[in-house]
């Protein structure tokens, strides 16, 4: 909740008893004001877009879901304040946290790694862990509702979507962050504390990446990738790869709780600590060591939808693509190593007596011998292992280079019994070397040049194979 701007015209200089000072930035839900109490603390005052004008059901949900959230422990959340639901604009005034918001750190490309990343998993699941805890379902987790505080990530706007929802308030809101909606959410189904597990686990591959998991062009292609794709998470590693995986299942009911998760990023076991020790432990290691911060690039409010012409992150946008862009390239070596077994790899001749000049010269293609159908197969397979990596990740092309190195190995088979080739000379029919030797009958064999081409393919199927696991790690 860093930067706040100066107040517009239109903009109120009191809430209730707060004093507005400034603004902080303006969402779906509301406008975001800096504000300060009566005994001058700073307190952040959301003057939400919802009217409960004569629905009197909406106001007692609204007032009851408050309640709720004023019982949520204070670890690694904002903690709310105050409220107010009976004039027509209700707000909410809640803790000020001093720091940008964690979709502003990472389009500043300061996306957290290593040890800070592990401590804005647990923090935030921490706090997802005591927001479930009191019975509430946050609903909108995402990147600008994770402010970076100085003593760690805090999570904000918990316990108010789901009346506001209700009254029509979301759903343009719901419309801008797709990229961070369960599967159930999108399909409209029940919205339980797994959905929220779901974002978090998508915030955390953005956090690593600077990309969401699926992507984050079109809305109705971003919401398919969800539905039925699977996950990119780039060069998320360690156990957050597993965990987060694992959240990710298209079915809530196989996503492990908050609790769960933060039980193994502790090293705990389920019965080992109770709710309230766990959310302490998950603080204090939340909060060792120093946390990522950066200036705010802009106010907070809502993270875009669409990319933002900006400068890659490391291993973002442009790592994703370039591992694509080496998956095809595996795929078009492999496509090509394929054809040029339907080249020469030899040619065979006979010689005329004591003459050492061959004649009635003839061409074998490599796919006239079992060494060239074994390299075709080869390299069919290593074009599937690319193009499945290519488009689903699920298998990476890295492991192409086992097909590359079989057809390697047999296109030096090749080049060592080349006198086994057959013969196309039209007196000596199809004839085997021994059938020729037999007969006492002189010729030539030579390596034509679709056996060099086919041998430079495979080592260049096999260098492309281990670039694309270096881009893979990076």
């Amino acid at each position: 909740m860093q930067g706040s701007q100066q107040l517009r015209t239109d903009d109120p200089r009191q809430v209730g008893a707060y004093r507005i000072v400034g603004l902080l930035g303006e969402g779906g839900q509301g406008v975001v004001y800096r504000g300060v109490g009566v005994n001058a603390e700073p307190v952040a005052v959301k003057l939400l877009h919802a009217r409960f004008s004569g629905d009197a059901k909406a106001r007692a949900r609204f007032a009851a879901e408050l309640a709720h959230a004023g019982k949520v422990a204070a670890f690694c959340t904002a903690r709310v304040l105050d409220a107010d639901v009976e004039g027509d604009r209700p707000y909410i005034v809640s803790e000020f946290v001093d720091g940008p918001a964690l979709s502003q750190v990472i389009a500043a490309g300061r996306s957290p790694q290593g040890p800070a990343l592990e401590r804005l998993a647990i923090a935030t699941v921490t706090a997802l862990a005591a927001i479930h805890e009191a019975g509430i379902v946050h609903r909108d987790f995402k990147p600008s509702n994770v402010i970076m505080g100085a003593d760690g990530p805090r999570v904000i706007d918990f316990g108010i979507a789901r009346v506001l929802d209700a009254t029509g308030t979301l759903s343009s809101a719901i419309v801008g962050t797709p990229a961070f909606m369960a599967p159930e959410q999108i399909e409209g189904g029940e919205v339980g504390p797994a959905a929220d597990v779901f974002a978090w686990a998508c915030t955390i591959a953005y956090a690593a990446n600077g990309v969401t998991p699926f992507g984050q062009d079109s809305i109705p292609a971003v919401m398919h990738r969800i539905l039925t794709g699977e996950p990119d998470l780039g060069r998320l590693g360690g156990a957050l790869h597993g965990i987060v995986t694992e959240c990710l299942a298209k079915d809530p009911a196989r996503r492990p709780s908050a609790r769960a998760i933060l039980l193994r990023l502790l090293g705990g076991t389920q019965s080992s600590s109770a709710p309230e020790t766990l959310l302490i432990a998950g603080a204090r290691a939340s909060a060792s060591g120093t946390l990522i911060s950066a200036e705010p690039t802009r106010p907070l409010g809502e993270p875009p939808t669409r990319r933002i012409a900006r400068p890659a992150a490391p291993g973002g946008e442009r790592t994703g693509a370039g591992r694509r862009a080496t998956a095809y390239a595996v795929a078009a070596a492999a496509l090509f190593l394929g054809a040029a077994t339907f080249l020469p790899w030899g040619r065979v001749g006979k010689l005329l007596g004591s003459i050492t000049q061959p004649i009635d010269n003839a061409d074998v293609a490599g796919l006239a011998t079992q060494w060239g159908v074994i390299t075709l197969v080869m390299a069919v397979a290593a074009m599937a292992v690319a193009v499945t990596d290519a488009l689903t990740r699920r298998l990476s092309a890295a492991w192409a280079v086992v097909p590359g190195g079989v057809a390697a190995a047999s296109m030096a088979a090749f080049w060592i019994r080349q006198d086994d080739l057959h013969s196309k000379h039209p007196s000596a029919g199809m004839l085997t070397a021994d059938d020729l030797r037999e007969l006492g009958t002189s010729f030539h064999v030579s390596i034509s040049y679709g056996w060099y081409t086919a041998i430079t393919l495979a080592a260049v199927l096999m260098v492309l194979s281990l670039v694309s696991l270096l881009v893979r790690r990076s």
